[in-house]
């Protein structure tokens, strides 16, 4: 290339001679095809991840099996780390062509190398998060449901994998003993791991909840005064939605030694309440009153009807207690609290009906210097 460029007949001899001069390491000649190089590079870049996403949207592969790993992979942004890598192997055959010597040979070979290596790792980064959403696909068809908080779990270790050996084995491209270096890492390894006792105590928890699975996503659970629905499970923490929108982070160590109250899991759920009647209502009307009221409980469907209990069982302070228990086979709070509502309003439905009233607290004061009885409603 260097015969080319400075035959007399292409170039003059006072041109000539100030390329044939070196500045630093490199004759200036080299330097501008370096720098001519490396502007073109910034505009082939985005012309390649052009046509990379022109080739994504026009693959029929995706189309066709839309749950392939392929497909899932060309949902990710991989054109702009596969655009760098192969601007970057372009920028290894210059260095083959310009001939660099020495030690600054070296120091171009170790930049390209470590920009190409970070961008591999992107790109198999996002290949294992594709991998992750194929198996969750898979697995969502299994009746198993531990394995949905199974996945994403596998899918951030495998993630964490990736990026850890990758920078290995780049550290060993660059000529440095990786096996040596992870020794006298592991004379620190005392002071690490106290220090690390609160990030492996979270780690084992999270290990011990995917496996004994007390909860996955997606379940209303409670944890001391904590209610809501688990939104994920990560290496350090659960995190919780809770009903006013907020989400709670929870340490898996301190998940792992809670009493857990999964909401989620009960077959079916207890509606209990106390109907307070006045004292001065009569007694047949009290047993009318039971009577249509199990017999309003009985005609919703989601009712079983084994657990049905209308009673009058408590004489109160200022009431005559009626017990309504039951419960719904429902499977959302939503719905949960659409058929209490239907239900609870043929309660005041029939209250009507009868002439039946709800009774609220009163208290009754003597006046013993005027004799007289006067009362007053709370």
């Amino acid at each position: 290339m260097e015969n080319f460029l400075f035959s007399e007949n292409i170039i003059s001899l006072p041109i000539l001679e100030l390329l044939q001069k070196n500045f630093l390491v490199m004759p200036n000649w080299k330097w501008l095809v370096l720098i001519a190089a490396l502007l073109l590079s910034l505009i082939l870049r985005p012309l390649a991840q052009f046509i990379l996403k022109l080739f994504k949207a026009h693959n029929p592969w995706p189309k066709r099996f839309p749950k392939s790993f392929t497909a899932f992979l060309f949902k990710a942004e991989i054109e702009r780390p596969l655009s760098w890598a192969l601007i970057t192997l372009l920028l290894f055959l210059l260095r083959d062509l310009l001939e660099f010597k020495g030690k600054f040979e070296l120091y171009y070979e170790h930049i390209l190398k470590g920009f190409l290596a970070f961008h591999v790792i992107h790109f198999c980064y996002l290949a294992v998060d594709s991998l992750g959403s194929v198996f969750g696909e898979f697995v969502s068809r299994s009746p198993n449901k531990m394995v949905d908080s199974l996945v994403p779990f596998t899918t951030k270790i495998l993630k964490a994998i990736v990026v850890v050996l990758g920078v290995l084995i780049v550290l060993q491209s660059f000529g440095l003993n990786v096996m040596s270096l992870l020794a006298g890492l592991g004379l620190g390894g005392l002071a690490l791991a106290l220090a690390a006792q609160d990030t492996a105590a979270n780690l084992f928890g999270s290990v011990t909840i995917l496996i004994d699975s007390p909860c996955k996503i997606g379940d209303w659970v409670k944890v001391k005064d904590i209610e809501g629905t688990v939104e994920e499970i990560g290496f350090r923490s659960t995190r919780i939605r809770t009903f006013y929108n907020s989400v709670i982070t929870i340490p898996n160590a301190t998940m792992a030694k809670e009493t857990i109250d999964n909401l989620g899991l009960r077959p079916a759920r207890r509606t209990r309440q106390i109907l307070g009647l006045v004292y001065e209502t009569d007694p047949s009307k009290i047993i009318d009153f039971c009577k249509r009221v199990r017999e309003s409980i009985l005609l919703n469907e989601k009712v079983i009807p084994e657990t049905v209990l209308v009673n009058f069982n408590n004489f109160n302070t200022s009431t005559l207690d009626i017990l309504v228990s039951f419960h719904l086979h429902v499977f959302t709070n939503a719905e949960e609290l659409e058929m209490q509502q239907n239900i609870f309003l043929s309660f005041l439905k029939i209250a009507s009906d009868l002439q039946v009233d709800f009774a609220y607290p009163t208290q009754t004061v003597y006046n013993r210097e005027q004799n007289e009885l006067s009362s007053s409603f709370l």
